[in-house]
């Protein structure tokens, strides 16, 4: 993923029937300035990209993931409609999917496949393109940070991405609670006035700051400065400052964190990279004094063209909520377990108004569930978690620029790519020095080449190394450093989208 595409990736409404209407009512939740007891006093929203609920959860216990049976058209034998396959789970040797999944509107409506009313959500295998990756499903190995924090706090399994479109859009909704009709990456700068959750915030005092993973110069000429009050340039800042912050005591109220190039998890970035990533920005606030006064809602910003079984809702004011998203809270003071209601990434903005008595700001977020009944303030709160991987720093993988995710190649081709230790900010760790050792799993029944690089020597941070891959297939590298860093990488050898 280049720097100017993933800008385009940061560029519990209760279900009533009601004479065959689905109706939604709003949650309230206690006003803080009301109540004075609530000890909320931070909100963070981490959000990384494109998966779906049963993508990530599809067997998560006591959740509404996969049910037993689910099968879809072989997309190899399309004609043959008793020829089968089901859902299955990711090999070793394979993090992502090939280099990625049609995830634009006109695509997501063809595989979910509306009929009257609902969805079918049984086109994903069929529509050209997406195959067995569409239906490719992840162990929960591969994100043993996210799957803790789901099993230890709470999970929500019927949390919908607020429209059917691809990233940006979908990010817009999750802080103005609309796109203005745009359904694409390609949203103009300098279009419609934005009112958005930090116009709001920023009306009655409260501080708030986005915290991104890629150079803020890339963010220049983009929607993102229109989403911006006037005056609060500096309050678009780097994911590094996010980690300054926490640590030194200047943590803002609104905390909105996304990923930089090789760490969102959107394909073709390996999960397990992203996961670690995580873990260290958890990790960094469950360590600090702010952990007991913190909400903290990991969200993803769509399903990125992977399946889900759940037919999203149908109603007024959206451009039609998307496929199941995973959405994890975390705090001493959530409920703990599975929440069983209806919600989207407009719900956490809700949260947020709600907690702080800010207007709504359109119709359609007045209807969201605002998570009020994911949290009890009169329990004995949660412990802080202890994450089973969050490394001190990672390494990352590069094309050879060193801005870019390392591209797929054809098998025999030369690969160069770069390695960059990286801090939890996510800036490099230039002081690193050291061997970087590699094991690689290999498509099963494919022998490596004997001449593959088995170490490296970390200079500045930094190194380079050349492979070549024989053999079609995904081959799976991790990368143990100096000082305990670790870093993933999938890399996609004449992969296709029928590659298991």
């Amino acid at each position: 993923m280049t720097p100017i595409s993933l800008l385009g990736k940061l560029t519990t409404f209760t279900a009533v029937a009601a004479m065959g209407t689905l109706a939604l009512v709003p949650l309230r939740a206690p006003s803080a300035q009301s109540s004075g007891g609530i000890p909320i006093k931070h909100v963070i929203e981490i959000m990384l990209e494109n998966h779906t609920f049963d993508d990530l959860f599809g067997r998560f216990p006591k959740a509404s993931g996969i049910p037993p049976g689910t099968t879809f058209s072989n997309p190899r034998d399309p004609s043959n409609p008793s020829d089968r396959i089901a859902p299955f789970d990711a090999p070793p040797n394979e993090g992502d999917v090939q280099s990625g999944l049609n995830n634009s509107r006109s695509a997501e409506l063809t595989m979910m496949d509306r009929v009257a009313g609902s969805y079918r959500m049984d086109g994903y295998p069929a529509y050209p393109g997406e195959g067995l990756s569409s239906i490719t499903t992840f162990s929960p190995s591969m994100d043993p940070n996210l799957q803790y924090l789901a099993r230890h706090f709470e999970l929500a399994d019927e949390n919908f991405q607020p429209a059917i479109a691809p990233t940006l859009p979908n990010v817009l909704y999750a802080l103005a609670a609309t796109s203005h009709g745009y359904l694409t990456n390609v949203v103009p700068a300098g279009g419609p006035p934005w009112r958005t959750i930090f116009t709001e915030l920023s009306a009655i005092g409260h501080s708030w700051r986005i915290y991104a993973g890629v150079p803020l110069s890339d963010f220049a000429g983009t929607v993102w400065q229109d989403l911006l009050p006037t005056g609060s340039a500096r309050n678009l800042t780097s994911t590094t400052q996010f980690l300054s912050d926490v640590t030194d005591g200047r943590l803002p109220d609104f905390s909105f964190v996304r990923p930089g190039i090789g760490y969102s998890e959107e394909p073709p970035e390996d999960i397990e990279e992203g996961d670690a990533w995580l873990g260290e920005l958890i990790r960094a606030i469950a360590v600090s004094h702010y952990w007991s006064s913190t909400a903290i809602f990991i969200t993803y910003d769509e399903g990125g063209g992977f399946f889900d079984h759940v037919s999203p809702p149908i109603v007024s004011g959206s451009s039609g909520y998307g496929t199941r998203t995973p959405l994890v809270i975390v705090s001493p003071w959530v409920r703990r377990g599975i929440l069983s209601e209806r919600t989207t990434n407009i719900s956490v903005l809700s949260f947020v108004e709600h907690l702080w008595g800010l207007k709504r700001l359109n119709a359609l977020d007045s209807r969201q569930n605002d998570l009020a009944r994911a949290f009890d303030f009169r329990r004995v709160p949660l412990l802080a978690p202890s994450l089973p991987g969050a490394p001190h720093d990672t390494i990352g993988f590069y094309g050879l620029n060193g801005r870019s995710d390392v591209p797929a190649v054809a098998p025999g081709q030369p690969l160069v790519i770069t390695l960059q230790e990286n801090t939890p900010g996510l800036a490099p760790a230039t002081a690193a020095a050291g061997r970087t050792s590699f094991v690689i799993t290999p498509p099963l029944g494919v022998q490596l080449p004997s001449k593959l690089p088995r170490d490296v020597m970390l200079v500045g941070g930094r190194a380079r190394i050349s492979l070549t891959f024989d053999k079609p297939g995904y081959y799976r590298i991790v990368a143990r450093g100096p000082g305990g860093s670790v870093g993933w990488l999938t890399v996609d050898v004449g992969v296709s989208a029928e590659t298991p």
